[in-house]
């Protein structure tokens, strides 16, 4: 024991993609599966959780004192099925290996967040969702994992379907998934048919999203410091994979499946603390949006799409070295306009400015997973500094907004929200609990989040 103890690395600090919080931990590579089952065998009374690319934003990806797996360089393809598109692929596996190498064989991810960096593991673990209705965990087959009495099952909708969803959106913490096993989805063209419609308002976008459910794919940049008449102005972005008759070019539709090699840049610097402020993202946002035509219609690329920032490396500097915080929220059907424009004026009020802004309607198939945040309705995700005065604090007034409308908000994007707003906004975090006494009862996988939102069996009675 003392042996192996002897090799862990020293505690470094860690962050996600937000920055904010940091903390340190033991931080250990699995290159292969046997090194994650060492670590299990030799933990000697410490906790462990797996890590993918930190790209959630908060303390989720977060162990602090003890043992972090980085998954990363487990990123090898097991198998794919042509006939299916089912692949199977080790937890490290980044979405941009994927598209990689499936979008020039006519195959391309089911459902995909707004960067390709994630790996595998880390997107089901954090139930990602993006511009199409369903997110990814509809289409995830199914999971092999590495459970904390250090054995290995095979997990599915299926066979030992508990474990499975609560597996999706359990934020790493029902056990190791060691690999994925997901239906892709087949496509023509690595174009996309994209169209581009300005909305006034916040009733218009609404009126938008009413008329496009037969729209595969939707999202909308909303300006959230816009007050008054024009509260909620937006630009609703819509998208369908193109089918090679809707190509236009003789090169084009020579190799319609050819990725295009988006050029990237690096923000070389941390910006200071007060470049993100009310006066230069009103700026901003006034340009984006009377820039855009009021309608549009062009083929795009994948990257353009459905990544832009990506061609943005460390666009998180802008945000300064305290970092930022995002408050995604989610409101249902029932009181979706209604919730959505109480919170929007809050936030709109209080001159807190997000340089980035997105408005999503959720489909109509709700997900079996306890802790899944995709559920029927509309969400908005806005990313704060930390630096601007006082803003967790404001998020918790939001808070009680959104839980007067029965939301709730998206545990891989959270660093702040109290124990007792998460238990209101899950309903069924006991169910989620059950599952986690049942295959993990000595909580040997933990988080920073995990203790901070009294996640684990028992907590709540402790946290307040």
């Amino acid at each position: 024991m003392d042996s192996f103890n002897a090799l862990w690395p020293p505690q470094i600090p860690l962050a996600g993609w937000g920055r904010f919080p940091v903390s340190a931990a033991h931080l250990l590579p699995v290159h292969a599966p046997g090194d994650a089952l060492r670590t299990l065998a030799g933990r000697d009374g410490k906790q462990v959780l797996g890590r993918g690319a930190g790209r959630a934003y908060g303390d989720s990806a977060l162990n602090r004192g003890n043992l972090v797996l980085d998954y990363t360089p487990s990123d090898r393809f097991l198998a794919f099925d042509e006939k299916t598109g089912v692949l199977h692929a080790e937890a490290g596996v980044t979405l941009e290996q994927v598209i990689e190498h499936f979008v020039p064989r006519g195959w391309f991810l089911p459902a995909t967040p707004g960067t390709k960096f994630p790996t595998l593991g880390g997107s089901v673990a954090c139930g990602v969702h993006g511009k199409s209705k369903l997110s990814l965990g509809h289409f995830i087959v199914r999971l092999h994992m590495l459970l904390a009495d250090r054995s290995r099952v095979t997990c599915s909708p299926r066979e030992k379907a508990d474990l499975f969803w609560a597996t999706i959106g359990g934020m790493g913490l029902t056990g190791l998934i060691e690999s994925v096993e997901i239906k892709l989805l087949p496509i023509e063209t690595s174009q996309l048919i994209y169209e581009g419609v300005k909305a006034r308002d916040l009733e218009h976008i609404f009126q938008l999203y009413e008329e496009s459910d037969d729209v595969p794919m939707t999202v909308a940049w909303i300006d959230c410091l816009a007050q008054g008449r024009r509260l909620g102005r937006s630009i609703m972005m819509q998208g369908a994979f193109a089918k090679k008759s809707d190509l236009l070019t003789a090169a084009q539709r020579r190799n319609p499946l050819q990725l295009r090699r988006t050029p990237q840049v690096t923000v070389p610097i941390e910006f200071p603390a007060w470049s993100l402020n009310p006066l230069s993202v009103a700026a901003f946002n006034t340009v984006f949006y009377h820039k855009h035509p009021k309608t549009t219609r062009t083929l795009v690329d994948i990257d353009t799409f459905f990544y832009p920032l990506d061609k943005v490396l460390k666009w998180n500097r802008i945000y300064g070295k305290p970092g930022m915080a995002q408050y995604q929220f989610l409101i249902p059907p029932k009181y979706g306009f209604e919730g959505i424009k109480t919170v929007l004026e809050a936030i709109a009020r209080s001159g807190r400015a997000s340089f980035l802004a997105v408005l999503k309607k959720f489909g109509p198939s709700p997900q079996k997973a306890p802790l899944s945040f995709p559920t029927p309705g509309y969400f908005i995700a806005l990313d704060f500094p930390v630096a601007s005065g006082g803003i967790l604090s404001e998020m918790e007034k939001w808070d009680k907004l959104v839980l007067k409308f029965g939301g709730r908000l998206y545990l891989a994007k959270d660093s702040r929200m109290r124990a007792r707003t998460f238990a209101a906004m899950y309903p069924r975090l006991k169910q989620w609990q059950a599952v986690k006494a049942k295959y993990d009862p000595n909580q040997v996988f933990c988080s920073d989040q995990a203790r901070r939102l009294g996640l684990l069996p028992g907590a709540g009675r402790r946290r307040k």
